[in-house]
Order: structure tokens, then sequence, then C-alpha cells
């Protein structure tokens, strides 16, 4: 019996790693989740995020890999470039795990679309943004 309870442990704690990746989590212990431009106009989350010993921190983490594909925002690696040719730029919390960045992005053919990302496997790492 005790060897059966180990095993459901075991499988339900993989389960939860690895769904815990597949979105974000942070903003069930932050608050004042917005987009803001860092230094040398980098695309930057800021939030105040609860530390472990219940405190808000102010916090901050850059955004990497984001770029606008023809009025549609596209996760890839490097800096991001989407903040140059899109605005109305906004962070959307749609529930405990689920994070996106929404904006209005310019086409190539010079009219704007609305887009939007899931941002995944950001957490809070007591009162710090970290990207997972």
């Amino acid at each position: 019996m005790l060897k059966r309870i180990l095993m459901i442990a075991l499988v339900l704690t993989a389960v939860t790693a690895t769904t815990a990746f597949a979105g974000s989590t942070f903003q069930t212990t932050c608050s004042e989740v917005q987009f803001a431009y860092g230094s040398g106009n980098t695309a930057t989350i800021t939030a105040k995020c609860l530390n472990s010993a219940g405190t808000a921190v102010s916090s901050s983490l850059t955004l990497n890999g984001i770029s606008n594909q023809s009025g549609k925002l596209v996760q890839g690696s490097g800096a991001s470039t989407f903040q140059q040719s899109c605005g109305n730029i906004q962070i959307q919390v749609v529930d405990s795990s689920n994070v996106n960045l929404t904006a209005l992005c310019r086409t190539s053919s010079g009219s704007s679309s609305s887009t939007s990302l899931p941002l995944n496997g950001i957490s809070n790492q007591n009162g710090k943004l970290v990207q997972n």
C-alpha cells in the first residue's frame, strides 16, 4: 500500500513539474504586472512580487527573443525587437497559469494587427522575476 501511494505521489510530482513550465506562475504572487521599456529600449515586465518574508519587492525581467513577423508576435531567440514596430503593448494576466503579451503590430503592408503571445516559464523566486 505504501509503495502504491509513493508511486502515485511520484507520478503527480512529475506531471506537476511538466505542466509548471508550460505556463507562468509569477502572477499568483505578484501584482502591478505591466510592460515597460528598460534601459536601451529593451522590452521588460515589471511587477511587485512577494518574497519569502511576505514583503512586496519591485522586480523586472527583460523579455528576450520576441519579434514582430508581419503583424504577429513570434518567440525566437536573441534580443526582442517587437517593441520597435508594435504599440499599445500590454501584459494580460489570463489566469493562475497563463499570461499573454498583447500588442498592435505593423504588418508588411503597413496596417496594424492585434496580436498576442503566451509568456511561458516565468516565475517569482523570492521576490525576483525569473525565466525558467
